[in-house]
């Protein structure tokens, strides 16, 4: 009886899916050098053009970095810049318990009487060039001066004889000329001094009493 050949069946090794997973594999590795080569060229070329944004001086050939220069600034001007919005903050506070509010017009219309005092807008705008405040913050400054005087107007009262006295000091001032411009302007500036007064009064009462945590 002849025998029946049993025919040894190679196993399937998948040749083909192996050697497209490894091109695939290869290609990813590829596309991956290539995005790092360009992420590498592209700080290349920004440090080279925008090179002020990583150094900021170098001395006798040794970089000064920005980084450096940030840590300095933030070092020095953090604590004025926190004493300052800590207080602006405790003043908004103050407004809003006595129901006190300061309308963008309001900050417009005391702009352009400071204007019209400096001879006008052009004038003035060159007064805020030289002591290198912009309107923004002209703008801001203003608008804590008037929750200031709305604050503590009512209790800055002025007696006659502290108005004659004044107007008598400054006789000579060029604004005597026009005696009833010359009492508006006395009674404007004693009134500020009066509310500056007692604004520096109050105002270290709220910040004693106030809960400020610093970090």
């Amino acid at each position: 009886m002849a025998r029946k050949s049993i025919s040894k069946t190679k196993p399937k090794t998948g040749g083909l899916e192996v050697t497209d997973t490894f091109k695939s594999s290869a290609k990813r590795r590829l596309n991956k050098k290539g995005f790092i080569f360009i992420i590498i060229i592209g700080l290349i070329l920004l440090g080279f053009y925008k090179k002020s944004w990583f150094v900021a001086a170098t001395v006798n050939n040794q970089p000064l970095t920005t980084l450096e220069v940030i840590q300095r600034m933030s070092a020095i001007y953090k604590e004025k810049t926190v004493t300052q919005l800590v207080n602006e903050k405790i003043l908004e506070q103050e407004a809003a318990k006595n129901k006190i509010l300061v309308t963008q017009a309001e900050v417009d219309q005391k702009i352009t009487e400071t204007e019209n005092q400096y001879g006008g807008k052009e004038s003035f705008e060159s007064l805020l060039a030289q002591q290198g405040l912009t309107r923004s913050e002209l703008a801001r400054q203003t608008r804590f001066q008037l929750i200031v005087e709305k604050l503590y107007e009512k209790d800055a009262t002025i007696s006659a004889e502290e108005l004659q006295k004044f107007m008598d000091e400054n006789s000579s001032a060029p604004e005597a000329t026009e005696p009833a411009k010359f009492k508006k302007l006395a009674e404007d500036q004693l009134k500020q001094q009066k509310i500056s007064s007692i604004f520096n009064e109050k105002f270290q009462q709220l910040k004693t009493t106030a809960k400020i945590q610093i970090f």
